[in-house]
């Protein structure tokens, strides 16, 4: 069976034939696919080869970097990843509308302790991944961009721009928004994404302190109304600010609409950072970080995720698995891959595998859509009702302690907003 090959408008290479057959083949090495490449390897005694098409790693992914604490107690091991490599620890959100109008509140848990966000840098958070990876036993390379996706009765051939071929039993896409295995496999074709702008912003702080002397210890930065659909944010991490703003699409956008909306979120960003005071020259300095742009896939929660003989499954960014309200996704990509090694393991990914991510998140994130819906069609009414209350905040933070759900936060918003019962999803 070949999988889709429609895009391809050249013909690639003559393949070199495998030297080796491994159990899985793994492309990508961000937090999804060095989760699935790592357990497979450590829990199950896999042989894995996992694939990044960057030169080296560490290499640079523009992210966020949020991780809320709940994710340690359900994947074994990450602790130790995060307790090497957050840099900080969020226990408040600032809020703010249009840059004005801010209200700071505490994520709390229930018994009102803070709840903790872990924020990491992706470079040496996705590089520990992959290094436990190579630890178990799996087999990194680096400089590997995939061009073609080939599944047959015994396996898969997985072939780089380059030619080389690598043989599997089984490929995990963990390519990200716009991979390729996905799209080779027939998986996710219909996907939709939104779009996102980020820049890094390096700080010394006074006295080896670790946080901005501008901004408020502890605390995220999260505006809204300046993007339709979406948000700006200023996330601290050790020595620099992670800067951006997102929306969600309901479609793909033309060239000529993706370029008005990049330069709508530009001008958040700006207006985030003038209301704390801070400014930045994103285009009169030669040796201005790059402000980054990067899709943000868009959970559909009806579409198969693993292909009818098991032999391709998606899993992170590729399988779509970020949550709709927040644009959160470090935490699911590391859960599908966690996952993903799984059904491997067992030889269950056609029958499991999809389902077994709807179960961990559909509810969830539909929940977070429908929430995502009611808050941008009237955007400063559920900033000034729900938002700004304290309390929304302590929701927050008891979802991101996991004792509490976006269902349960739905709910809280149609009593907040006074929703009829007969107009509330059922």
């Amino acid at each position: 069976m070949i999988f889709n090959t429609a895009s391809q408008v050249t013909s690639p290479p003559s393949p070199q034939v495998p030297s080796e057959v491994y159990d899985v083949i793994v492309v990508g090495a961000g937090p999804g696919g060095a989760t699935c490449a790592w357990k497979c390897a450590e829990q199950h005694d896999l042989r894995v080869l996992l694939l990044d098409r960057a030169a080296q790693m560490p290499r640079y992914k523009p992210c966020g970097g949020g991780i809320p604490a709940s994710l340690a107690r359900d994947v074994p091991g990450i602790s130790e990843a995060i307790a090497e490599f957050s840099d900080l620890t969020v226990t408040k959100l600032r809020h703010s509308w249009r840059g004005k109008d801010a209200a700071l509140a505490a994520l709390e848990t229930t018994d009102g302790s803070p709840a903790a966000v872990w924020m990491v840098q992706r470079p040496r958070f996705d590089s520990y991944l992959a290094g436990r990876a190579v630890q178990a036993g799996a087999v990194l390379r680096t400089g590997v961009k995939i061009s073609e996706v080939l599944s047959d009765a015994d396996g898969v051939t997985v072939t780089s721009a380059a030619g080389e071929a690598f043989r599997g039993r089984v490929v995990v896409g963990a390519d990200g928004a716009k991979g390729v295995v996905g799209t080779r496999a027939g998986l996710r074709l219909q996907k939709r994404y939104g779009i996102a702008r980020e820049i890094e912003i390096p700080f010394a702080a006074p006295d080896g302190g670790l946080w901005h002397p501008k901004l408020e210890p502890g605390a995220a930065y999260l505006d809204y109304g300046t993007v339709p659909n979406g948000y700006a944010w200023i996330f601290p991490k050790r020595n620099c600010l992670s800067v951006g703003a997102g929306l969600l699409l309901p479609s793909e956008p033309s060239p000529a609409a993706e370029k008005n909306l990049g330069q709508v979120l530009k001008e958040a960003i700006l207006t985030l950072l003038a209301s704390v005071g801070l400014s930045y020259p994103l285009d009169s300095e030669a040796d201005a970080p790059k402000l980054w742009a990067h899709p943000i896939p868009y959970w559909t929660g009806s579409e198969p995720l693993a292909t009818p003989d098991g032999r391709a499954l998606l899993v992170g960014d590729a399988a779509g698995v970020v949550q709709p309200l927040f644009g959160e996704g470090i935490q699911y990509a590391v859960r599908s891959g966690y996952l993903a090694a799984q059904c491997i393991a067992a030889g269950t990914v056609a029958r499991d595998y999809t389902s077994g991510i709807r179960d961990f998140f559909a509810a969830e994130f539909d929940a977070a859509a429908r929430i995502s819906k009611i808050f941008h069609r009237a955007p400063l009414l559920s900033y000034r009702l729900a938002v700004k209350n304290p309390a929304g905040t302590r929701l927050i933070g008891r979802i991101m302690a996991g004792e509490t759900s976006m269902a349960h936060m739905e709910r809280r918003v149609y009593e907040r907003l006074h929703v009829p019962r007969a107009l509330r999803p059922k």
